[in-house]
């Protein structure tokens, strides 16, 4: 520990010391050393034409991020009646407490495999954060029972034991995660000063001490950490992707958000520095190539990840920055990396010079899915449970309003708020890096349009024609109570 903190306070040292130190008077662009333990910070080479000089160079671009501070007693939302309210809507899955028994197994911290290992510990991960969002509490209890014990149960063995490899995946994952959801149920959560103070310090510890080594082994040994410097390292078979991939993206999140909630700028600090890690695998055109390489998976794994970069949004907008005009270390802003996942939610092969590296993808190459067309892609394992094809633009409007609102109008559903779908809620999706839904925050902070909007919608039910009432009593599953009242008087069938 005391060397993680070591070489944090240098690199802090670093960012100080070499500040705007560039003979032309620009500050210095920084890197990771290529053993990953330390930043670089190197000056430009001198240009003379337009096209070397563009943000859209090879070099990766300082990170704004670092620029931005705490602020005091900062909120993540205004209204909290509203969020409360919305979170009652959320669908508890019962069934992955009832199998998993998941309140005991995260408490005790089972993750190690046994017949339902991986799948178990994050089924009822995304069980504690739905639960949790109508009883904060109960998320309390487990960060506090952690906190007291005397041997920290969510501490990795050696990876290279082979039957340790999922959980050194699934602890770091959830500690990302747990430290999300306790952020933004802070003041929800009651504990005595001293209880507060435990937990505080554990959370952060365990935040701070994450390294994010690599995870798994081949014929050569351990995997070799992802190369910030060449975008494309992540495609080389020693490369252990998680590195600058998903494991540290939610770890980053929980340090941002648990960062702004404690008023700690070096936690704060170290999640930007995660992230920038994380995104500077995301290509001059918004392309995450990490996600993309996937093999078959291509889409579900560049869509899913989306979700943050909304909920960075709305969180970022509480302290005046713009983060949807944010630019990624390449120079691809935030919302043409969200526009180019719009588009491929509507063309599957646009990833197709990446997926078929088929990163990860042993056994789903993109062999499986290249020749298909975009109707069968749908149908297929792969693509069924990504999104919800049948209700269009719907999923995406609700998972990323604000951008869909300022950058694609013309797309954007009146009523979102009464879409029900299984993403609905904060967190329910098996396997989901996300703790907290973005439209939660969004609806929060503009209850009062969302509702308007939503009212507006269901008031001209009346003058559809009785195939648009099926169909949206159909699309909604009967959850609708406007649909369904026009449905029975006026006599419809919908069968």
């Amino acid at each position: 520990m005391k060397n993680i903190l070591f070489i944090f306070v240098l690199s802090l040292y670093s960012i100080q010391g070499y500040a705007s130190s560039c003979p032309d008077g620009s500050e210095p662009v920084k890197s990771v050393s290529t053993d990953g333990t330390y930043y670089v910070f190197n000056c430009s080479e001198p240009v003379s034409t337009s096209d070397a000089s563009s943000p859209r160079s090879n070099k990766l671009l300082p990170d704004k991020l670092k620029e931005i501070k705490v602020v005091k007693d900062w909120e993540p939302i205004a209204d909290w009646e509203s969020v409360k309210k919305y979170a009652r809507l959320v669908p508890i899955p019962e069934w992955r407490n009832e199998t998993f028994k998941c309140f005991e197994r995260i408490k005790n911290v089972n993750p190690y495999p046994n017949k339902d290992s991986h799948t178990g510990w994050f089924s009822c991960q995304s069980y504690l954060h739905a639960v949790s969002s109508n009883d904060p509490q109960i998320l309390g209890d487990i960060l506090l029972s952690w906190a007291s014990t005397s041997k920290d149960p969510m501490f990795v063995v050696p990876f290279e034991h082979p039957a340790h490899m999922a959980a050194g995946y699934d602890i770091p994952s959830t500690i990302g995660t747990f430290a999300q959801s306790y952020a933004f149920w802070y003041d929800e959560i009651e504990y005595t000063p001293e209880e507060r103070q435990k937990v505080n310090d554990y959370i952060t510890r365990k935040l701070m001490e994450q390294k994010f080594a690599t995870i798994g082994r081949n014929y050569k040994g351990r995997f070799i950490k992802c190369d910030i410097n060449d975008i494309t390292s992540v495609f080389n078979e020693m490369t252990g992707q998680n590195n600058c991939g998903n494991i540290r993206m939610k770890v980053a999140v929980g340090e941002i958000m648990l960062g702004f909630r404690l008023e700690n700028q070096t936690l704060l600090d170290k999640g930007h520095d995660d992230m920038y890690v994380v995104q500077a695998f995301i290509n001059e055109d918004g392309i995450n190539i990490n996600h993309a390489s996937r093999g078959s998976n291509t889409v579900n794994y560049s869509w899913e990840y989306t979700y943050y970069s909304s909920l960075l949004a709305e969180l970022y907008a509480t302290v005046g920055y713009d983060y949807l005009e944010h630019t990624l270390p390449h120079g691809a802003k935030v919302h043409e990396y969200l526009s180019f996942n719009y588009r491929l939610l509507k063309d599957f092969k646009l990833t197709a010079p990446w997926a078929k590296h088929n990163v990860g993808s042993f056994f789903n190459p993109y062999s499986k899915i290249k020749n298909l067309s975009q109707e069968e892609y749908q149908k297929t394992n792969y693509g069924e449970n990504v999104y919800s094809w049948k209700d269009g633009d719907k999923e995406f409007v609700k998972a990323h309003t604000k951008f869909v609102k300022r950058y694609m109008p013309n797309v954007y559903i009146n009523g979102v708020k009464d879409y029900r779908v299984i993403v609905n809620n904060m967190s329910y999706q098996q396997g989901s890096g996300r703790a907290i839904y973005p439209y939660a925050l969004h609806y929060a902070n503009n209850a009062k349009e969302e509702n308007a909007k939503a009212e507006k919608q269901k008031t001209g039910i009346e003058h559809w024609s009785d195939s648009s009432v099926c169909s949206w009593f159909k699309a909604s599953l009967g959850k609708e109570a406007a649909p369904r009242i026009e449905v029975k008087n006026r006599g419809i069938s919908c069968n």
